[in-house]
């Protein structure tokens, strides 16, 4: 059979070319239907929060001062109404310091505090502020000094550079399961500056390499995001492999079967001895308070995309006391007064209400109970007899 060259080009030449416009169509459909490219501030921090938070010179990252805005956090949260002070905290503006008749307490700590899927009224903070009112004839104020992402390093510098001025009678610390992770991302960020601690975020200390241009292309490409989007969701389990992802070892410790992890512990905890000399010496007293994450309490099926996506492995719920007798220890040999509610969440019915399944922190009922708790403890325990 005769062959004809040029006619086998020109149909290679017609199929490229089809191929380059359907690809182009392709591109062109994709930006339709994709929402304008998330601009991530912390990796810590659930991509529905990216736009509440700014880049810190001093605090990596926080909320964004002076916000008043409508958020969704999920589609099951609905809307809610954000508003953040000067300070960065979220809620109405403080007078720094406190009238003398007001007993201020500052809640500190990281999603579960700021609570950006719930209304204003309903996170732990303002939840506190309602349960101790109601035991107490004294004029209180809480204030949440909660922020998307952080744990104890950023909370003691965003106190020492911040919040200090607020004086605060008390300041609880909420540490999260989550916090020895999140240490570990910003530490070799952390710097000496005139005596003070500073973890400055990467964009304003590192400048940015030059892209090349074909990369360049391909990071903005919608169809290349598209690929990348399902490959990155769909690849582990196609390759039966253990799903990995960028938040796969934030509970490495809470397991039955933990991995060695003492030096990222003592890390991680270390600056709440900081944060007691900073809040002791603006006058206050310092609590630290912790609660169970969902896999400590019930089991995984609860929220299976949630766990996949968090890299929990093993049978669950984890009945390992290991994360909880190490924060006790650590604040018995600081001096550091300190509130466990673990046992209540573990011991009361319909436990998986208390936890949300779109995010690893705990869902509105799971907000009061903590906050309930904690307000027991400070009724039992008067910061007035420490």
């Amino acid at each position: 059979m005769a062959l004809h060259p040029m006619k086998t080009l020109r149909n290679a030449f017609t199929a490229i070319a089809l191929l380059i416009v359907a690809l182009v169509g392709v591109e062109f459909w994709l930006q339709g239907k994709s929402a304008p490219a998330l601009q991530r501030i912390t990796g810590r921090a659930a991509d529905a929060d990216q736009s509440l938070l700014v880049v810190s010179s001093v605090c990596h990252h926080e909320l964004q001062r002076l916000l008043e805005t409508k958020h969704v956090a999920s589609q099951r949260s609905g809307i809610h109404l954000v508003r953040v002070n000067s300070l960065g905290c979220r809620g109405d503006e403080s007078e720094s310091p406190a009238p003398d008749d007001v007993f201020r307490i500052l809640v500190l700590g990281d999603d579960c505090i700021c609570g950006a899927s719930v209304d204003e009224t309903e996170t732990v903070p303002a939840r506190l502020q309602q349960f101790l009112s109601k035991q107490t004839a004294s004029k209180l104020e809480v204030i949440n000094g909660g922020v998307p992402g952080y744990c104890p390093l950023l909370s003691w510098i965003k106190f020492e550079h911040d919040l200090a001025k607020l004086k605060p009678d008390l300041v609880v610390l909420h540490v999260d399961m989550t916090d020895i992770a999140d240490d570990a991302c910003y530490r070799s960020l952390l710097l000496e500056e005139n005596q003070h601690a500073i973890c400055s975020h990467p964009a304003l200390r590192l400048k940015p390499k030059p892209e090349h241009s074909v990369t360049q292309f391909v990071r903005k490409s919608a169809t290349a995001s598209w690929i990348f989007t399902k490959v990155r969701d769909q690849g582990p389990e196609l390759l039966s492999a253990s799903p990995v992802s960028p938040r796969g070892c934030l509970f490495d410790w809470i397991s039955d079967d933990p991995a060695d992890l003492r030096l990222q512990v003592r890390h991680a905890l270390e600056p709440i001895s900081r944060l007691k000399s900073s809040v002791e010496g603006a006058g206050g007293r310092l609590l630290v308070t912790t609660a169970p994450v969902l896999w400590q309490v019930v089991s995984a099926d609860v929220a299976p995309q949630l766990s996949r996506q968090c890299g929990i492995r093993g049978t669950t719920p984890y009945h390992s006391r290991f994360p909880f007798e190490v924060l006790h220890a650590f604040c018995n040999h600081a001096q550091i007064r300190f509130c466990d509610t673990t046992p209540t969440f573990e011991n009361g019915e319909g436990a998986e209400k208390l936890f949300s399944t779109d995010a690893p922190v705990l869902s509105r009922i799971g907000m009061a109970l903590y906050a309930r708790e904690i307000a027991r403890y400070l009724i039992t325990n008067p910061p007035a007899d420490w």
